[in-house]
């Protein structure tokens, strides 16, 4: 009676944790990719989508993001970053067009597509929208996206 009752126990247990555990839904493919890759990844939290599986985490001290496709492979890394990290061209370029005031940083990462390609991208708001910068590494700077807030 005690094994019928301890298995039972282990049982609901299990159900329980797969049922709050946000990694339960990503596949076992895309699981084994990312500890590969990411073996000492910290903090790590899923979000599915049907266009994305994205795990947010800590590396080193760094905040990242590994988005993978529904085929469980690697598209794109993202890590935040310093400002200063920039290349300087694109400070220049950005603190020329776009001062504080009216302008304030809210985000800088370096993203890293699956060819392991670079680029960077600038948050900037003001009372009336945010602005996206798309940055290349030779630090030439163009708007990616502009929202209303």
């Amino acid at each position: 009676m005690k094994k019928i009752l301890f298995l039972a126990f282990i049982t609901v247990s299990v159900a329980a944790t797969a049922a709050t555990d946000p990694s339960s839904d990503v596949s076992f493919t895309v699981l084994n990719k990312f500890t590969a890759k990411f073996l000492k990844a910290e903090n790590v939290d899923w979000k599915v989508t049907s266009q994305f599986i994205k795990a947010k985490f800590t590396l080193n001290g760094k905040e990242m993001n590994a988005f993978y496709d529904s085929y469980g492979d690697l598209t794109a890394v993202t890590t935040k970053m310093d400002y200063s990290k920039l290349p300087e061209r694109a400070i220049k370029a950005i603190s020329l067009k776009y001062p504080f005031p009216p302008y304030q940083l809210t985000d800088c990462i370096e993203y890293r597509n699956a060819e392991n390609e670079v680029s960077y991208y600038v948050s900037l708001l003001t009372e009336q929208e945010t602005i996206v910068l798309q940055i290349s590494p030779a630090g030439n700077v163009s708007e990616f996206k502009r929202i209303r807030n």
